[in-house]
């Protein structure tokens, strides 16, 4: 018999219970066939992949996307290291110039990496725009924007609404709040015609592709008018390179249900972000001593959509980042299960970033699924300085993504970037959960590999189907440049490179200098 594919001549890290390798992998219908540990015995195959020695993981999988908006990242401006306003209005302006587009959009912006700690005004903005041009400035954490006086025109937000900044008592083009700005984006965003709309969708899944990963944990709706990204996916997604696992960010659950969706929610915001000092805490931030965050919605509220959510058996997510917020959606969680009992339905917390010993335990007492981001202590936390001491003091630093206690009080993590929040790097989070800069927070090898592969699809039900390289199951497969396990403890896991991206026995992207 002469099967589809074959890998031979690798270093196969299957993921199954045993953590077990294997040299050799045959393919057939999109499916592994079978797995041999002497490639000199794997069988014909109408296609080989001589891997000469290269590692194999399962396809990875990034947990958390916010999709539309990922894409739109990757051909917007750049602010995260600007040092201070006009460096900002430089590089719009710049921007402005170059583009033949209505919109111009500025991404990764953080108000505590500027010398003015703020976002710049409409008024600053109108002075580098001509010609009609729309500018929009997306906070990095996605929970706040900026926007020139041509683009408030269009996203509308009501003076009166929470985080809608002033100045001389007018409207100054810049929203610090969820309610303002997300309102912004959706109606920037649906100003957009769809193919534009679709572009960034099928952009953010091919640079996934090229970072490894076969299957994404996409978020659709809320962010754009009318929620026309969950009218695409739901339409277009099977044209995509990688499979897509829908979230639809509705507080509608009839409207999820109605659609046959089998879950809802993704980034329901129960609380904001640290850097827009909405992320809710139950201390003051060190670097603003009056605040402590905010609880987007009451108890009630959180209650009914989980409630619902249950009822119906769907899978059920919320954001909650700070420790009131996983307080607020964890008891939530322990009160429905406590009225209509406990169902293998995979509720999920998304971030869960800042938690309590207590929230640790109960989480997984509840069997939640924890949706993390490793990114985040990569990209702004040190062991010394960084973001996150700034805002919260270093023991506080030292509470954020502690991974290693979550695990091992049992909780199953899967990861995510949260993109465009941070870029898709499974990769990256593999070594940044094991060697991260701060060890206070480090954990295994081996759990930081099972967050990006059978984590993954635990986290959707779909264990049975991939997230381990196992007969029967779909041939994933990322093919690496080096073995994580040959170089855990040094800088050089943080270089891995994706060569290869197999999805379902298909090659959906294969690096230049990769294997001949």
């Amino acid at each position: 018999m002469k099967y589809d594919l074959i890998l031979k001549n690798a270093n196969i890290i299957t993921v199954d219970k045993r953590m077990s390798r294997r040299s050799w992998a045959a393919v057939n219908g999109g499916r592994i066939a079978a797995l041999g540990d002497n490639s000199a015995d794997a069988p014909e195959g109408k296609q080989t992949l001589d891997l000469k020695g290269l590692t194999v993981l399962p396809g990875l999988m990034d947990c958390h996307v916010h999709v539309l908006l990922a894409g739109l990242n990757l051909g917007a401006i750049e602010l995260q290291n600007a040092k201070d306003i006009s460096e900002v209005l430089a590089l719009m302006e710049a921007g402005c110039k170059a583009s033949k587009e209505d919109w111009v959009f500025g991404v990764n912006y953080v108000t505590q990496n500027v010398r003015e700690q703020r976002y710049p005004t409409r008024f600053e903005l109108d002075g580098i725009s001509s010609g009609g041009k729309k500018l929009m400035i997306l906070a990095a954490t996605l929970h706040g924007c900026a926007v020139n006086t041509a683009a408030m025109r269009v996203c509308a937000v009501p003076e009166d609404m929470p985080g809608v900044e002033k100045e001389n008592g007018v409207a100054a083009g810049v929203y610090t709040s969820d309610e303002s700005s997300f309102l912004a984006n959706a109606n920037a965003l649906g100003d957009l015609p769809d193919e534009r709309l679709w572009q960034y969708i099928e952009d953010c899944a091919a640079n996934a592709a090229s970072k490894g990963v076969t299957t994404m944990h996409g978020l659709f709706g809320m962010l754009v008018r009318d929620d026309r990204d969950m009218d695409l996916i739901l339409r277009r997604g099977s044209e995509l390179p990688i499979d897509m696992e829908v979230f639809y960010q509705t507080w509608d659950v009839d409207k999820a249900r109605a659609m046959g969706l089998p879950r809802v929610g993704g980034c329901l915001t129960l609380d904001g972000a640290s850097f827009e000092y909405t992320m809710a805490n139950f201390t003051p931030y060190k670097s603003a001593p009056a605040l402590r965050g905010v609880l987007y919605h009451n108890d009630d509220e959180v209650y009914q959509v989980v409630k619902k959510a249950h009822a119906y058996d769907m899978q059920c997510t919320l954001h909650a980042l700070g420790e009131r917020a996983i307080d607020q959606l964890i008891y939530t969680y322990h009160r429905v299960f406590a009225e209509q009992g406990f169902k293998d339905l995979r509720h999920r917390i998304e971030h869960f970033s800042y938690p309590t010993e207590e929230q640790i335990r109960m989480a997984a007492d509840l069997k939640l699924i924890l949706s993390m981001q490793p990114g985040f202590t990569y990209f702004w936390d040190r062991a010394e300085g960084g973001e996150f001491e700034y805002m919260f003091g270093r023991a506080g630093a030292d509470r954020w993504d502690p991974f290693n206690r979550i695990l091992a009080a049992g909780n199953i993590v899967c990861a995510g970037s949260d993109c465009p929040v941070t870029p898709v790097e499974p990769l990256v989070d593999i070594a940044s959960v094991v060697n991260g800069r701060n060890p206070v927070r480090n954990a295994s090898l081996d759990d930081a590999i099972r967050m990006v592969t059978i984590n993954g699809a635990y986290a959707v039900k779909a264990e049975a189907d991939k997230g381990s390289i196992e007969v029967g199951k779909s041939a994933d497969f990322t093919v690496t440049d080096r073995d994580p396990y040959a170089c855990a403890d040094s800088e050089d896991i943080y270089g891995m490179k994706a060569l290869c991206t197999i999805r379902r026995g298909e090659i959906v992207y294969r690096a230049a200098e990769s294997f001949a």
